[in-house]
């Protein structure tokens, strides 16, 4: 069957500019088709906007070109893959209504679509598509040492983090709203049990950055387990830091 990558960008995210990405490759003609579009800053503009729209104008572009299907839609997103497989519900109202005109593209043509999540690895061209012209480059790839889409992070926590580690530069507030909401599974595992299950460079890494501070390690760790990025780990429990020594402060002046 022919296949469809997608990728989409918003930077910053949210209310930044926008890009889409696409790759179409024909199994008849054994050649690929890119394109790419892009939107002007907007309120809102999202991550999911620019990843449901990018899909959107593969599709079209697919149409377009004499496409008939079936189909197999490959994209990066946990969350925009999920909810056209029909596996999570959608709630946002912006991403419902392209959905629905995906959605509406895809029966009155008669498609046969199937879609399946892949890693950003396998999903670098329609990535250095989907970023806008004046965008930085994206960083060197992540090193991720468990899949989040596999853990054992509840579903909202794994979203967050998907968009974590696909963001080429997540910001401040982006880590101080990143919570676990609570106990899970990882929550109540010792430093010497998380960091064989995290490997042996997972554990020199925190080690290096968290020298004399075990608990910051094992916050780091766990992190790794969820799915997040080693480097984002390691942002986040600084983050996290940050915010204590603040509360710190602010407590010790009233």
């Amino acid at each position: 069957m022919d296949k469809l990558n997608f990728d989409g960008s918003c930077d910053p995210n949210p209310g930044g500019r926008m890009g889409f990405g696409w790759v179409i490759s024909w199994k008849s003609k054994k050649t690929s088709t890119e394109g790419r579009k892009e939107k002007q800053r907007s309120p809102a503009n999202t991550n999911n906007v620019a990843e449901y729209t990018a899909l959107k104008e593969g599709i079209v572009n697919y149409l377009e070109l004499g496409g008939k299907g079936p189909l197999l839609v490959c994209g990066d997103s946990q969350l925009v893959i999920s909810q056209m497989s029909g596996k999570w519900n959608i709630n946002n109202e912006n991403l419902a209504i392209i959905k629905e005109q995906i959605a509406s593209l895809i029966q009155s043509n008669g498609l046969r679509v199937t879609f399946k999540w892949i890693p950003r690895g396998e999903n670098s061209i329609a990535d250095r598509l989907a970023m806008p012209g004046d965008a930085p480059a994206r960083p060197i790839e992540r090193k991720v040492i468990a899949d989040v889409n596999t853990s054992k992070a509840l579903p909202l926590l794994r979203i967050q983090i998907n968009e974590l580690n696909a963001h080429p530069s997540p910001g401040f507030k982006s880590f101080a709203g990143l919570k676990v909401g609570g106990m899970d599974a990882y929550s109540r595992i010792k430093l010497e049990d998380l960091k064989k299950q995290a490997g042996v460079s997972a554990a020199a890494l925190v080690q290096k950055d968290f020298p004399l501070d075990e608990l910051h390690q094992a916050s780091a760790l766990r992190w790794m387990l969820r799915g997040l990025a080693a480097d984002l780990a390691i942002r986040k429990v600084k983050t996290d830091i940050e915010l204590g020594n603040k509360r710190a402060k602010g407590n010790s002046k009233r």
